[in-house]
């Protein structure tokens, strides 16, 4: 992983953190690009579709349901590398 790829991830992962500490209404300190969004912070499916809304506020994207897959839902990383990607970073 290059520099510049490390600095954009942890960008991404930012940004998805400060979502969820919106959506979930609690503090996400200690929680990193490993922690899983429904096992491990209790994200479902309505706030699972909150989440997007925040995110693409937050970034003034908006992303395309087609390409949407639960595997990007797995972990805070997963879901931050979709992001990325969508922004096109």
């Amino acid at each position: 992983m290059t520099e510049n790829t490390a600095v954009t991830d942890e960008k991404y992962v930012g940004v998805v953190l400060e979502a969820l500490a919106q959506v979930l209404n609690r503090d996400v300190e200690g929680i990193g690009a490993e922690g899983r969004l429904f096992a491990d912070l209790g994200l479902d499916s309505s706030s699972a579709l909150e989440l997007l809304i925040v995110i693409e506020e937050e970034l003034g994207l908006q992303f395309d349901a087609e390409e949407l897959d639960m595997s990007h839902f797995e972990t805070v990383g997963s879901l931050a590398a979709f992001v990325a990607a969508e922004a096109g970073a």
